[in-house]
């Protein structure tokens, strides 16, 4: 900035700080907001110090103040949302912005949220491990396939038993596909079996009913009465004598 003395250096990034969370001098200040506006500083402060080595460029600022109005984070999951991105060598807007609209569709507002969120997603890919070797797959799941899990942990609610009873039924498969398996866990789940016990005993129902009706067929066989021919040999004479 110049001026009639001389020039004075600037800080670029305190001054888009300062315009964004300028306190109000005015005597109807809102006390509330003001300090939301503090603990808002602090944390893109705590941003710019950890992830940027203090040279944060002045436009993360308002795109930073902008990810606090759209998805209502508190500041702890601000951090944690530029520390998570940072980890994954992708501290890129779009990156960024992806994770932060997953994390809101999963209701994370808070740092209480986001713990939870994250047990979730490790009690789930523990899952993912678990399938692929009760499958026997040396490879990585491929995208569909972790999709195929996720439906029936998180829409479903089904827990490993009950998925582990499903795979159990691809033992006759030479090559048992994924698809194969979600018709089997789609059917239980329109049925609203949802636990081990209930599944058993619809499986027991349905081997006991599938063995009455052949049973029924057997008998209905058996009992059928056949037309008797004892008297081909009088049958095959008067054909003769005609002749």
């Amino acid at each position: 900035m110049k001026k009639p003395t001389g020039y004075i250096v600037c800080n670029l990034q305190e001054i888009e700080l300062h315009k964004l969370y300028k306190p109000k001098l005015s005597s109807r200040i809102d006390v509330q907001a003001s300090a939301q506006n503090q603990y808002r500083a602090k944390a893109i402060e705590d941003i710019n110090a950890s992830f940027f080595q203090g040279v944060m460029s002045p436009s993360w600022y308002n795109d930073i103040d902008l990810w606090f109005k759209k998805y209502g984070f508190d500041e702890q999951v601000m951090v944690a949302l530029f520390r998570y991105c940072f980890e994954r060598s992708a501290l890129h807007r779009n990156y960024i912005q992806t994770v932060a609209d997953a994390w809101y569709k999963n209701d994370i507002k808070t740092f209480s949220d986001l713990d939870l969120y994250y047990q979730k997603q490790e009690k789930l890919n523990t899952i993912k491990k678990s399938i692929a070797k009760k499958l026997g797959l040396a490879r990585p799941l491929t995208q569909y396939e972790e999709a195929y899990i996720e439906k029936w942990i998180v829409d479903f609610s089904f827990s490993f038993d009950v998925i582990e009873l499903a795979l159990k039924k691809t033992t006759s498969k030479s090559n048992p596909s994924f698809d194969y398996i979600d018709k089997i866990l789609c059917d239980w789940n329109d049925r609203n079996l949802k636990t081990v016990s209930s599944v058993q005993k619809f499986l027991a129902d349905m081997k006991t009913k599938q063995k009455d009706i052949k049973d029924l067929q057997k008998k209905s066989y058996n009992n059928y009465e056949q037309r008797k021919y004892d008297n081909f040999d009088t049958l095959y004479a008067n054909v003769q004598n005609k002749v």
